[in-house]
């Protein structure tokens, strides 16, 4: 059964964790399961990080996995979200112009490390098996984005980000640029040219 998202508070910002819909053993078991998934993704593939595999690991049977997620693609996102909301949290507190740059330079930072695999990774298995990238962007992408979205449009609104542009165009000019580079092999942006970017976008 798919997992769905639910509202989870946090000293730092508020994110939604997948969770295995039905009754499960424990919510600890759940979250293994995920951290299995994406710690053998990040250290073997997708070869090795196949149901049975995160199974022998956490000591949950593939039975009681294939309940809480239908495919190992749907676990594969939802693992790789809970990861990201970890490395990547984004501050609601901050002024957004400053909490738009500081997240934009830990994620081009992780990119370059096991997040960066595991999302390539996880975005080859879901075009393999479905023949498009909307799963990823369902169950991933649009909750990072309305993430992010909502943190530029508390921006606009308070005048430290000076732009009227739609927070949408905005969202997708930085991050666009910075997924782009990465899943293209390009050379990666340094503190400078980030700061650039994200200026130049917020700051017209």
């Amino acid at each position: 059964m798919e997992a769905i998202l639910m509202r989870k508070k946090s000293e730092e910002t508020a994110v939604s964790e997948p969770k295995p819909r039905g009754r499960p053993r424990s919510e600890e078991a759940a979250t293994a399961v995920m951290d299995a998934a994406y710690r053998l993704s990040a250290e073997f593939g997708l070869k090795g990080a196949t149901i049975q595999a995160i199974a022998a690991e956490t000591g949950v049977s593939k039975m009681t996995i294939y309940k809480w997620w239908d495919k190992r693609l749907y676990l594969l996102i939802d693992a790789f979200l809970v990861h990201t909301n970890r490395v990547l949290f984004i501050s609601p507190d901050d002024p957004a112009d400053e909490a738009i740059h500081a997240h934009a330079l830990r994620y081009v930072a992780a990119l370059q490390g096991d997040l960066g695999r595991v999302m390539l990774a996880v975005l080859a298995e879901c075009v393999a098996e479905t023949g498009t990238s909307q799963t990823f962007v369902d169950r991933y992408l649009n909750y990072r984005r309305k993430l992010g979205l909502s943190i530029i449009k508390k921006g606009q609104k308070d005048g430290c980000i000076t732009t009227a542009q739609p927070a949408e165009l905005l969202y997708d000019k930085i991050y666009g640029t910075i997924l782009y580079r990465h899943q293209f092999g390009l050379k990666g942006l340094d503190k400078n040219s980030l700061k650039i970017l994200v200026d130049s976008t917020l700051k017209p």
